[in-house]
């Protein structure tokens, strides 16, 4: 019986979502979308399997203009119906190079630092 009741202790584990540090990621990452586009919204959930999700949507339309998810210790960006996703062990690089990538944030010469909003942090330290 102590195997299954540890079991359970790891589902609920599982099951907790964003950190606040990741939240606070996003929706930093969320402004730097607004300043640049029309009137955005946020949204955010954990799939059955226990993986956060958070996504990005038009007001207007309540297209998904960008979703983002924690899986294991692997975080994925993505645009839906546009190929190619986004994936890092740390949360605030990823989603830097999400919004260079989709011209949410100036692009930058090797020189040039880091966005001063968007500090390190890796998955497994959520």
């Amino acid at each position: 019986m102590t195997g299954r009741a540890g079991f359970l202790a790891i589902v609920r584990t599982d099951r907790q979502g964003w950190s606040k540090h990741e939240l606070a990621h996003l929706h930093s990452a969320a402004k730097f979308v607004r300043a640049g586009r029309r009137s955005i919204r946020t949204d955010c959930g954990v799939t059955d399997e226990g993986d956060p999700w958070f996504v990005f949507c038009a007001d207007e339309t309540d297209e998904i203009i960008a979703h983002f998810a924690r899986i294991g210790s692997e975080y994925i960006a993505c645009v839906p119906f546009r190929s190619g996703a986004l994936t890092g062990r740390i949360l605030p690089d990823l989603i830097e190079q999400f919004l260079r990538r989709h011209k949410f944030l100036p692009q930058h010469t090797g020189a040039q630092p880091r966005s001063s909003a968007i500090r390190s942090t890796p998955a497994d330290g959520a």
